[in-house]
């Protein structure tokens, strides 16, 4: 029972640790360019982004819609990724307050 307790505790740990961990990463524009041309390409081009009836209407919206391709596409982007596209799709194209 106690080791059971000992993992517990060090995966509840290891999770309150994890915004600190991201809070450390500096989103990189050219990364996620270079993410986007060979990921996101392949289904949608970037009128996707343009479109004036876009679905898009804010910072949150970009990064669940981020998420929610990278799910549906097997992507496979870690966290760092997910920030490197956000910020690349936001600063290329929505310019969305954060």
């Amino acid at each position: 029972m106690k080791s059971r307790e000992h993992v517990l505790a060090v995966v509840i740990s290891m999770l309150l640790m994890t915004p600190s961990w991201a809070a450390d990463h500096k989103p990189n524009i050219k990364h996620g360019e270079v993410l986007v041309a060979k990921k996101c390409m392949g289904c949608h081009d970037n009128r996707q982004y343009t479109r004036p009836n876009r679905i898009i209407h804010t910072y949150e919206d970009l990064r669940a819609r981020v998420e929610f391709c990278d799910s549906a596409s097997n992507a496979n982007f870690s966290f760092d990724d997910l920030d490197d596209v956000v910020e690349y799709l936001n600063t290329t194209y929505y310019k969305f307050k954060k």
